[in-house]
C-alpha cells in the first residue's frame, strides 16, 4: 500500500482491546448444551480447538447455522452481564501513547446497547478517557456484525477523511468492514479468536498488516510515517 500518515485510529473491542475467550467459551458451551451436543465442552477442548483454528469446534456443517445463532445470543448475554472488562496486555500504554501523539481514537464495536453503558465499563478499567468516540450497535443481531456504516459515521464525526483512518480488529469481518468503509488501512491483531496464520492467509479479507499483539501498533505507525517521509 502507498505510504500514508494516519490521523485517526479506530478499534474493535472484544478480542482487540479486551479478552474475548472467556465469554466465547461460555457462549459455546451453553449453545452446544442447548443443542444436545455431547460430551460437554471443556476449557481444554476449547483451547485446543482455537489452537487448531477450528472456530466451529468440530461441529458438522448442517448444525453450524443453529450453533451460530445460539452462540451469538449467549455471547451477547455474557458480555452484557460482565461488569468488569479484562483488558488485554499492553492496551492501556498503547492507547496512552497514541493519545499523546494526538491521534483521533474511537471504539467501534458490534456490541449492542447504549454506548454510555459501555463507556462506564471502559472507565472502570481506565480506558474510556483515551477515546473521542465509543460506538455500539442499535440491535443485537448477526447483521450488526457488519460495522461498515458505523465506521463511516465515526470518520465523519471525527472530522477525518476515511483514507486517513485505520481500523484495528481481530477478525476477518473487521477487515471487510474497514475496506467497505474506504479506510486507508486495516490492521488485524491475533489476540482474539482467529490465529495469526488465519488472519494473514484469509482467502477473502486480507488485512494490510497483521500483528501478534497491540504493543506492535506504535512501531507500525512509526514505520509508515518514516516511509512517507522518504
Amino acid at each position: 500500500m502507498p505510504a500514508r500518515e494516519f490521523k485517526a485510529i479506530f478499534f474493535d473491542l472484544d478480542g482487540t482491546l479486551v479478552d474475548i475467550h472467556g465469554p466465547l467459551f461460555i457462549a459455546a458451551k451453553n449453545a452446544l448444551q442447548e443443542m444436545g451436543h455431547s460430551p460437554p465442552l471443556t476449557r481444554e477442548h476449547y483451547r485446543d480447538a482455537m489452537a487448531r483454528n477450528d472456530m466451529w469446534l468440530g461441529i458438522p456443517d448442517h448444525m453450524r447455522p443453529q450453533y451460530a445463532k445460539l452462540a451469538f445470543a449467549y455471547f451477547m448475554t455474557e458480555v452484557d452481564r460482565t461488569e468488569r472488562l479484562e483488558v488485554l496486555p499492553h492496551v492501556a500504554e498503547t492507547l496512552a501513547e497514541l493519545k499523546r501523539r494526538k491521534y483521533a481514537l474511537a471504539v467501534v464495536t458490534s456490541r449492542p446497547g447504549d454506548s454510555r453503558r459501555l463507556t462506564e465499563k471502559l472507565a472502570m478499567v481506565g480506558l474510556a478517557a483515551h477515546f473521542d468516540l465509543i460506538v455500539t450497535q442499535s440491535t443485537a443481531s448477526l447483521r450488526a456484525f457488519d460495522k461498515t456504516h458505523s465506521l463511516k459515521q465515526s470518520a465523519i464525526k471525527s472530522g477525518v477523511l476515511p483514507h486517513a483512518c485505520m481500523y484495528v480488529g481481530d477478525e476477518p469481518r473487521d477487515i471487510m468492514a474497514s475496506a467497505a468503509a474506504g479506510f486507508g488501512a486495516s490492521v488485524a491483531v491475533a489476540t482474539g479468536a482467529a490465529s495469526y496464520e488465519h488472519l494473514q492467509n484469509h482467502p477473502q479479507f486480507k488485512p494490510d498488516f497483521v500483528l501478534h499483539a497491540i504493543s506492535e501498533l506504535v512501531d507500525l505507525l512509526d514505520r509508515l510515517k518514516a516511509d512517507q517521509a522518504e
